[in-house]
């Protein structure tokens, strides 16, 4: 029984993010369209749909069983469709795997310490995993949720009934971990310090990744790569991470020590996402599945965090400007903002509950 509620909580966490990443990697470049990336967005569309589907049965106090039959529905239908759709994907991943085998020595040298790097971070985090004062609403929460089948109605400090938490009602960060307990069985606590702790780490090198990509593109002559700094930057990255522990509070810690907490994630995974995104709309020919990730990344802070409501306006904002003067268009700088207005809208939601 243990090994069925195991392999149905990392298809939930490996499998099913990866495919439904297929739905706007479809839409990009050929370059873009790599493992890493596929697995990037597939986890944004998580978080997106999740936001839109929860909010709604969380702010008309409907109980949590019928939240977890709904959501998993949709996933269920999405993910049908993105399996249909990543017949597009296989050929490009194959050709971009082929290229990764095909580098220099050095380069694969490179690629191995990163991977270490990370590896040895990924062991840290499961086997030496920090139990942190904000577990106390987190965890607790998922695990409310669960038991009581009702969502941010009791206290999680003791259980008792409680008017609605309008500070933490739109963003259903510990809802997506209590759904994750009801589909698997297995004990909230466990999915957070001894999955989402390791799967979510990863989840961000990824994204970090994929900025290197962007910022680091491939030299080549005649036909092959003459420098790839790509596995440097990755090196960087981890050994950023690994020392970054400078105060309770940097983007380091909280990755290092509360990637599943939503704070964690903001500063994990959501902002390095949105700059991510930002780059690639800067970009002279920038594809659709650019623009579908960016609306599920700003969407998806809103999920990790009640703060996002002023954050994300103001980066969109800056960027629109900036991008619009970039690209003399106007239309370029309307769209980048006004892909902000669901997080406008659930803003206003938050202000008519509290």
């Amino acid at each position: 029984m243990e090994i069925i509620q195991w392999g149905i909580l990392l298809t939930l966490v490996l499998l099913v993010p990866f495919f439904l990443g297929m739905i706007p990697v479809k839409y990009m470049n050929s370059l873009q369209r790599t493992p890493a990336m596929t697995y990037v967005c597939g986890w944004f569309v998580s978080f997106f749909l999740f936001e839109l589907t929860a909010v709604p049965f969380i702010l008309l106090e409907k109980s949590f069983t019928l939240l977890v039959v709904t959501y998993t529905a949709l996933i269920g239908a999405v993910f049908v469709y993105s399996v249909w759709a990543s017949r597009h994907v296989w050929a490009d991943f194959a050709r971009n795997m082929k290229e990764a085998f095909s580098q220099p020595l050095l380069v694969k040298l490179g690629w191995l310490v990163a991977y270490l790097l990370i590896g040895v971070q990924l062991y840290m985090a499961l086997f030496y995993e920090y139990y942190d004062g904000d577990d106390a609403y987190y965890i607790a929460t998922s695990v409310l949720t669960d038991t009581f089948d009702t969502m941010y109605l009791r206290d999680a400090y003791t259980g008792y009934i409680y008017p609605l938490d309008a500070r933490h009602a739109l963003s259903p960060t510990p809802i997506y971990q209590a759904w994750l307990s009801r589909l698997s069985g297995i004990p909230p606590a466990v999915i957070a310090h001894s999955v989402l702790s390791v799967v979510w780490l990863v989840f961000m090198y990824c994204i970090y990744g994929q900025i290197g990509n962007r910022l680091l593109p491939i030299t080549k002559k005649e036909g092959r790569a003459k420098s790839n700094f790509r596995p440097v930057f990755l090196i960087l990255i981890a050994l950023w991470f690994a020392f970054g522990n400078i105060s309770l509070y940097t983007s380091e810690t909280f990755a290092m020590t509360r990637t599943w907490q939503g704070k964690g994630m903001m500063a994990g995974m959501v902002l390095p996402a949105i700059f991510l995104c930002l780059m690639n709309l800067a970009w002279e020919k920038v594809s659709l599945g650019a623009w579908i990730l960016y609306e599920c990344v700003l969407v998806s802070a809103v999920f990790a965090t009640s703060i996002s409501f002023m954050l994300v306006p103001t980066i969109a904002g800056v960027a629109a400007v900036l991008i619009g003067v970039k690209k003399k268009s106007v239309r370029v700088a309307a769209g980048i903002f006004a892909c902000c207005v669901p997080c406008l809208l659930l803003a206003v939601c938050y202000l008519v509950v509290k």
